[in-house]
């Protein structure tokens, strides 16, 4: 199996990230009560919102009378359930609402779209690229070497992700047969924190999950098919693996809850989801 051709090079200003994604502690916003705002759910977002959260109350030092808690990954589902359950307002997702949750009384405001990428242990050099095949290659291990990809030798180490879970689903729609694979033989991460923690950690590992969620992270992100995954290659369809990004709530929205949502569609905002490598979502349901 040849190796793929991508462009070498970095296309994230990571330098810059790496400075932002310090620990973010809750912040201060006012939900008229004295009540935190508590914007749980999905690993995929958690450090983006973090950020977000704090972006927003630089920008309205007036709103911060209480904290905005953005909690440690406990998944979309999870997310869903608590906002269903009155412990949270704001649910992070990384997937469309289901029939059944919508009917639940839930609504969903996209936005951003981010990809999903895969990305490798630092140790793993001479490979800028995973064709389709290749990750397929890679996660069923027929190849077990990264010298057979063109890349420099040294065993792989795959991090596997177990169905329902966002970027699988993703990966299992757009490549024929990974659908198929199962996590045998490999290294399992129950979160989407935890499988860049994995990766991070083990030389010749590689694992797959959202761009925002590696920001900041000693690891290297490579192309898909030679196609870098920035903001321009997903708004043009040239980038094809990516997901939407919302806030789930129950209507009606509490002040604070609708002001930090109608933050996420300013200049400021939409310049720090670029930076994550996102393009801005358009504020509308996700499409199925």
């Amino acid at each position: 199996m040849g190796r793929s051709k991508g462009r070498r090079g970095t296309w994230l200003p990571w330098a810059v990230l790496a400075c932002l994604i310090l620990a973010v502690g809750p912040v201060r916003a006012a939900d008229g009560q004295g009540r935190p705002l508590v914007v749980t759910g999905t690993g995929d977002s958690e450090a983006l919102l973090r950020h977000m959260a704090a972006l927003f109350l630089r920008r309205h030092p007036d709103a911060a009378q209480t904290a905005i808690e953005v909690p440690d990954s406990v998944g979309t589902m999870g997310g869903l359930k608590a906002v269903l359950a009155g412990q949270a307002e704001l649910a992070r997702t990384a997937r469309p609402l289901r029939d059944e949750e919508k009917a639940a009384g839930l609504a969903e405001t996209v936005f951003a779209m981010a990809p999903i990428v895969f990305a490798v242990n630092l140790s793993v050099t001479g490979l800028d690229s995973l064709t389709a095949d290749q990750a397929l290659a890679v996660f069923s291990g027929r190849v077990r070497d990264w010298s057979e990809l063109g890349g420099a030798p040294g065993p792989i180490y795959p991090v596997c992700r177990k169905t329902p879970e966002t970027s699988r689903d993703k990966l299992d729609a757009a490549i024929p047969g990974f659908a198929d694979l199962d996590c045998r033989d490999q290294a399992v991460a129950y979160s989407t924190p935890e499988a860049v923690r994995l990766v991070a950690t083990y030389p010749g590992a590689i694992g797959y999950f959202t761009l925002p969620a590696m920001a900041g992270t000693p690891l290297r992100l490579l192309a898909f098919e030679g196609v870098a995954p920035t903001p321009d290659n997903l708004g043009r369809g040239a980038y094809p693996l990516s997901v939407p990004f919302a806030l789930a709530y129950k209507p009606p929205l509490g002040p604070a809850a609708a002001r930090f949502l109608a933050a996420l569609g300013q200049a400021d905002a939409r310049a720090l989801l670029a930076q994550f490598g996102c393009l801005p979502g358009d504020g509308r349901p996700a499409a199925p």
